[in-house]
């Protein structure tokens, strides 16, 4: 929890990956393709770490990018200040129980701090001044937001909302924005754009990692990340308040763009296809724009880049597993007995569990199937989802070869199989038919997967597995 106190800025955390050597400084990159191409390589190494790029190509030295920030669980478990060496259901434990006793405190309101060290408005600002990369080969252009903040305000319930949304650029003055409809975010635009007017918007990008973590999480309408940060920290977040937009900007933040979003209906640009997290390119069309009015940066700039990768969210969200396993075992509990754990095993975006499992003490028929319906109709465990595996105790939900091996043993596909059609997706879904997208119809299905010991009042008769006991375990380990 101290880590947590101290890890103020993205400064500081870098700091704190550089002493346990889980940082590499790389000079001399280029921003087109080359930034991407490394953060790619290094995540899929043996041995994935922190970058810091420094000295770009095209760039004075000191405009710098950090990549890579949180791909590993121990890298995720020291930027939330939780045990590097606790096993992912551990993990998962710890965040239920921290977050059972958390008070949400609102920012403190400061009136300066290093993020406005440097300020640009008017005919000065351009957002290219920056080494904004382009990650990944087919993109449709370098983007500014990919391990951004984007704070917005409802103008009638009195709230901020911080969001992770990618933007791209368009031009020296003009990002792209990527809101999906039903997003808070949007939501929150929408109502300045029934009114005739512009939708005011900051977007960070370098901040510090519980900022992150918040803006990743999928937070209920009303609770302000903001407040959910100050809670995790035990320590308001300090902010400082725009006069022009009466936006609050983190005072510790890296790069802060100023500016405002004009309704869909006055103007749209087309924006994207870019390399998402379902791992393939995605979303391509007419999107929202951002003017920008001005822009603060500290001196030394780092803009955070957390571009999706093919693979698990860790590769560009923070604590996005560990919160939807949580969220779901929270939703479980109320209504399932002797639930051991759960996890998210396959989790490619910041929310919606693709592939999701829960360990359970079976204590009667139908105990299984009970607990998968019921976390698959949860709210943190339904988008997007594809298969929810029940097991028993003695598997590791988090453990891919366990889950398998319980999957390929104890599950008969012809009676332990079902198939739920007509389960909400989104967009980004890769699987979505062409006739399903033309009319906007996000609806799939998902497998409920019973790969538990069966039948249940023979349970115990079930063959044993080959595996050396708990105890013979420890002795041998001990001797």
């Amino acid at each position: 929890m101290e880590n947590i106190r101290n890890l103020e800025s993205l400064r500081n955390y870098l700091d704190l990956l550089e002493s346990k050597g889980l940082l590499t400084r790389v000079e001399g990159a280029d921003c087109h393709l080359e930034i991407g191409a490394i953060t790619e390589l290094v995540a899929f190494s043996d041995k994935p770490r922190g970058l810091l790029f420094d000295e770009i190509k095209g760039y004075s030295g000191g405009y710098r990018v950090a990549t890579n920030l949180y791909v590993t669980q121990r890298l995720q478990a020291l930027a939330l200040g939780l045990p590097e060496d606790a096993s992912e259901v551990e993990l998962v434990k710890i965040w239920r129980d921290r977050n059972r006793n958390l008070t949400r405190l609102p920012p403190r309101e400061v009136s300066d701090g290093p993020v406005k060290e440097n300020i640009i408005i008017g005919d000065d600002v351009n957002i290219l001044k920056f080494p904004v990369p382009l990650w990944h080969e087919n993109d449709a252009g370098r983007y500014f937001g990919t391990g951004d903040t984007v704070i917005t305000f409802d103008p009638e319930e009195k709230w901020v909302n911080a969001g992770v949304y990618r933007s791209q650029v368009h031009d020296e003055k003009t990002l792209g924005l990527m809101f999906v409809p039903g997003h808070h975010g949007r939501t929150m635009m929408e109502k300045y754009w029934a009114k005739d007017k512009d939708a005011p918007v900051v977007i960070t990008a370098g901040q510090d990692p519980l900022l992150y973590c918040a803006a990743c999480a999928p937070l209920p309408w009303g609770y302000s990340e903001l407040e959910f940060v100050g809670g995790l920290r035990d320590r308001p977040l300090d902010t400082i308040i725009d006069s022009e937009t009466s936006l609050p900007v983190p005072a510790q933040a890296e790069i802060a763009v100023i500016g405002h979003v004009p309704s869909p209906v006055k103007e749209l640009r087309e924006e994207g296809p870019f390399g998402e997290c379902t791992g393939y390119y995605a979303g391509h069309g007419p999107n929202l724009v951002v003017h920008i009015d001005k822009i603060w940066h500290r001196n030394d700039p780092i803009l955070q880049g957390n571009p999706t990768m093919h693979g698990s969210a860790m590769m560009h969200a923070l604590g996005a597993q560990l919160i939807t396993s949580a969220s779901v075992w929270d939703a479980l509990e109320r209504e399932v007995p002797n639930v051991q754990g759960v996890y998210s095993l396959y989790q490619p975006c910041q929310s919606g569990s693709t592939v999701l499992v829960i360990s359970i003490k079976q204590s009667f028929a139908g105990h299984a199937k009970q607990a998968a319906f019921a976390a698959l109709g949860s709210h943190a465990g339904v988008l997007m989802n594809k298969a929810v595996i029940a097991v028993d105790e003695d598997v590791d939900p988090s453990n891919l070869h366990d889950v398998l091996f319980a999957v390929m043993s104890r599950c008969d596909p012809s009676e332990d199989i079902d198939i739920v059609r007509g389960m909400p997706t989104n967009a980004m879904d890769p699987a979505l038919t062409y006739s399903k997208r033309s009319i906007n119809e996000y609806k799939s299905s998902s497998m409920i997967i019973d790969a538990t010991r069966k039948p249940f009042r023979l349970k115990d008769k079930f063959k044993r597995v080959n595996v050396i006991s708990y105890e013979l375990k420890s002795k041998t380990k001990a001797k």
